[in-house]
């Protein structure tokens, strides 16, 4: 079982997908994603932002809305299911300037 607060050493400063993410703990990868969901909610009050890069349709170039997790089955435009997963990591907010 993997806990919330282990993902963020793992994603800190590093593009992961959901896939690589759930090899590494070994947890399904609906259940992965559905801890980076909730992380992603803890987050907003804290040190750190969550940055998703998201899925693309390597076809045709359509871009998925970021708050999709896991690889969509196929491309709404093209109908292609050439498509890249998206990317998650966990950067440290920018502190204050001055």
């Amino acid at each position: 079982m993997v806990f919330r607060k282990d993902l963020v050493p793992l994603l800190l400063d590093q593009s992961l997908t959901v896939t690589q993410i759930a090899r590494m703990v070994r947890e399904a990868p609906r259940d992965v994603a559905a801890d980076i969901q909730h992380l992603i909610r803890s987050l907003k009050h804290s040190e750190y932002q969550v940055v998703i890069s998201p899925a693309t349709c390597r076809k045709c170039g359509f871009e998925f809305d970021s708050d999709k997790l896991q690889k969509p089955s196929k491309c709404p435009e093209c109908h292609s299911t050439w498509l890249t997963e998206p990317l998650i990591a966990i950067h440290a907010k920018p502190g204050p300037a001055g």
